[in-house]
């Protein structure tokens, strides 16, 4: 009876392990939304909604870029954006679009964290979506995060993450990393 009830308790355990594992990685999507779904509950003094918020660069130590979105709330140096659109201009002179649902811009760190429907595209039809994406403009990297897919001329590449390093010039994929090369 004894060893019964200790292979019990041994799979139970094994149980609880699983779950708090799946939680640990699962909270990493998550803590992004959960950020900006803090802010609204926040009634911090002095937040400012903005209407057609803009912010644009034009390079004296970073490249020139452009972010724009229909609404935004300023909470401190953190703006809150919905429905936001942006051009980066890489070092090639490259534009590279962005779309997502939602964003938070951080004007000191020059950082901008998208939620939701995140989608990178340029005009040689290369495109990357996932569901959150962070990019560090003054670092010149994109990090990308969950459900990434990247669709080229040549390749189609999905995986969990991928950061996009411009100083570098690299790509890494990490995850369940899966690809795909077209036919041409």
């Amino acid at each position: 009876m004894r060893k019964y009830l200790n292979k019990i308790i041994i799979i139970i355990l094994l149980i609880i392990l699983s779950l708090i594992v799946l939680n640990y990685f699962n909270n990493d999507s998550k803590m992004l939304e959960t950020k900006v779904n803090n802010l609204k509950e926040i009634s911090t003094p002095g937040t400012i909604e903005i209407s057609n918020p803009v912010f644009k660069n034009k390079g004296l130590n970073t490249n020139p870029y452009e972010i724009i979105a229909k609404k935004g709330i300023q909470i401190k140096n953190n703006i809150e954006l919905y429905e936001v659109l942006g051009k980066f201009t890489n070092d090639n002179g490259e534009i590279v679009y962005v779309k997502a649902d939602k964003g938070l811009y951080n004007q000191i760190n020059q950082t901008i964290e998208l939620i939701d429907n995140v989608t990178i595209y340029d005009d040689m039809e290369n495109k990357t979506s996932a569901k959150f994406a962070i990019i560090d403009i003054d670092n010149k990297k994109m990090n990308f995060i969950d459900e990434v897919i990247s669709v080229s001329d040549t390749s189609i590449i999905k995986s969990n993450s991928s950061v996009v390093d411009e100083k570098n010039n690299t790509i890494v994929y990490s995850g369940n990393v899966r690809v795909k090369v077209k036919d041409r």
